[in-house]
């Protein structure tokens, strides 16, 4: 595996620990796959990479061609950032159906659990190039529904389709060329009750599809590549639904070290040059800060890393004052 002999056993590392969570998705609509706390076992990781609880499932699809690729971004708390391992692959060998419409797939043979491989796929027709968000059910009011609306656009005014599968909360499956997330959750709303359940689940946002953009953050994978699993270790500073937590050192290495294997080299020179130049004492006013909006953001980051592993200092207030003054938006849709 190119530049990652070792990847699947990180991976399955990861999907046995419970501080990990995954998604599957792009801009506008994605499937998250994460533990609850009260979580059996699951089914162990084996020859496939799968995990399968009552909640939801995850089977990762590994290929010769992975591009791993970790990075990181700025969070809306000024205190912290995000932080992913993103599977690519070329966006041309990425590419899915991309439907636009809602399509009957007919039984979902590659259902992770053997009892749901009868029941029936639905795309919703969303427009990810490269997944195909489904809905899944053995329903006969639901898939008379769906069929009688096949080929029409699921998300139009007033979609009849849509309604549907709202108030049924069918399983809803998210399908890449490196795997798939499978939510049996309940469909819910951060702005509505039932709210969206802890554990897996997933979120669909018109507004967001409308941009028509693929990856789900602006720097998730490398150039001409497509993000196709989302792998969220165990963060330093917050676990795994976004609630702050003491920060946790270790944890804070071990992506450091994924992030020098993996992570983008300019990013990566920038952050380093950064903690430098901050260890050195140098004022922050004589600091040559990047021309770039992606250099900043690791100036940003270094700065925040810095804070948690030594401590306020006045050096530190000095370069967040010049530097880390704006609070950065919110994600609109990842808790990470």
């Amino acid at each position: 595996m190119n530049a990652a002999n070792d990847l699947p056993a990180i991976l399955r590392a990861h999907l046995g620990d419970r501080a990990s969570s995954w998604s599957i998705g792009g801009y506008g609509a994605i499937a998250e796959f994460h533990w609850l706390p009260d979580d059996r076992v699951g089914t162990p990781p084996g020859a496939h990479l799968e995990v399968a609880t009552d909640a939801g499932a995850l089977r990762l699809a590994l290929r010769d061609d992975i591009v791993p690729h970790t990075y990181q971004g700025l969070s809306r708390h000024p205190d912290r950032w995000l932080q992913g391992i993103s599977l690519c692959l070329p966006w041309r060998r990425a590419r899915l159906a991309g439907r636009t419409a809602l399509t009957e797939l007919g039984d979902d043979r590659h259902a992770i659990r053997p009892a749901d491989r009868d029941a029936v796929l639905f795309d919703m027709g969303l427009g990810l190039p490269h997944v195909d968000a489904c809905v899944r059910t053995r329903s006969t009011e639901l898939t008379a529904i769906l069929r009688a609306h096949c080929g029409r656009a699921l998300l139009e005014p007033g979609s009849v389709a849509m309604a549907a599968i709202k108030d049924a909360s069918p399983h809803r499956v998210f399908v890449s060329r490196l795997g798939r997330v499978e939510v049996y959750q309940r469909i819910g709303s951060p702005r509505m009750q039932p709210p969206t359940p802890l554990g897996p689940h997933t979120h669909v946002l018109p507004r967001l599809l409308a941009a028509r953009r693929a990856n789900v953050e602006d720097d998730d994978a490398p150039p001409y590549h497509r993000a196709c699993v989302y792998l969220y270790p165990g963060h330093p500073l917050m676990d795994a639904l976004g609630n702050r937590t003491a920060y946790d050192r270790r944890a804070h290495e071990n992506f450091s070290a994924l992030m020098q294997r993996w992570g983008d080299p300019v990013f990566m020179a920038e952050k380093r040059r950064a903690t430098a130049a901050m260890r050195a004492r140098i004022c922050a006013r004589d600091y040559q800060a990047p021309a770039d909006r992606r250099g900043r953001h690791a100036l940003r980051i270094a700065i925040r890393e810095l804070a948690q592993e030594a401590g306020e200092t006045p050096i530190i207030a000095n370069w967040r004052a010049r530097f880390d003054r704006v609070r950065p938006p919110s994600h609109p849709h990842l808790v990470h």
